[in-house]
């Protein structure tokens, strides 16, 4: 089974290039490469709008995914509204209060879809993600905008990580199944390993953060696409800049 994963696409009003950057140009060009990859699905990783939740991005995007030719997912970003996005991509059935997280098998393989757009989960979401995770006994994806995990980004591990890595430790370390957790928010591609939990940090459609700066850094690539290959012999991945 084939994924296509992309984040951080930060889509601003009709007519607007944050920092130079065309981000719906960029985002109609990764959607066609999406096409040629002919994946099982495509997830949209979060940060799906410029700054905050716009219903009118939202609309705009759910009319490019209309005609592709395979299923699609979208959860929730830092700079996206989970009740909003909920309504405009019909997902309300999957809002739980103010957030927005499921479950939902790719081709009969366990797939769990979150909501940190506050950078953590509630006692709910905790409590609902155990209870997932306790019942898989092997391999399982998740798709988190936030990584769990520190990623070797110095101003993203320091000013905008997830808060609470040692609450996900402490669920999931004794847990028999192998977590492969796809995000973004970091602006560039990297790995983060602990225990049963492997994190696949994914660059953005808009813009790149140097990983290796206190401050913040831009730098301007062609936007990314994460496939994923599932296999019976496990997870392998790559990105490719379209």
């Amino acid at each position: 089974m084939k994924i296509a994963f992309i984040t951080d696409l930060h889509i601003a009003a009709e007519g607007e290039t944050p920092q130079g950057v065309d981000v719906r140009a960029n985002f109609l060009k990764t959607l066609d490469f999406v096409r040629t990859m002919k994946p099982a699905c495509l997830v949209l990783g979060g940060d799906l709008c410029y700054d905050t939740g716009n219903r009118a991005v939202y609309q705009w995007l759910r009319e490019q995914l209309l005609d592709l030719p395979c299923a699609w997912f979208v959860i929730p970003g830092n700079h996206d509204d989970s009740v909003m996005m909920a309504e405009e991509f019909s997902l309300t059935h999957h809002l739980h209060g103010t957030e927005l997280y499921f479950a939902s098998p790719l081709e009969g393989y366990p797939a769990i879809f979150l909501d940190s757009s506050k950078a953590q989960f509630s006692p709910a979401q905790w409590q609902w993600l155990g209870d997932e995770l306790k019942a898989i006994h092997h391999n399982v994806l998740i798709f988190c905008h936030y990584p769990v995990l520190p990623a070797s980004s110095e101003f993203m591990d320091t000013k905008y990580p997830f808060r609470q890595t040692e609450q996900w430790l402490e669920l999931t370390s004794s847990l028999p199944c192998q977590m492969h957790v796809v995000s973004g928010h970091y602006h560039t591609d990297t790995v983060a390993l602990r225990g049963n939990t492997s994190v696949l940090v994914t660059p953005s459609t808009y813009i790149q953060l140097d990983p290796g700066t206190p401050g913040i850094s831009l730098i301007k690539t062609p936007p990314a696409v994460r496939e994923i290959n599932v296999t019976p012999n496990g997870v392998t991945s790559r990105v490719h800049y379209v």
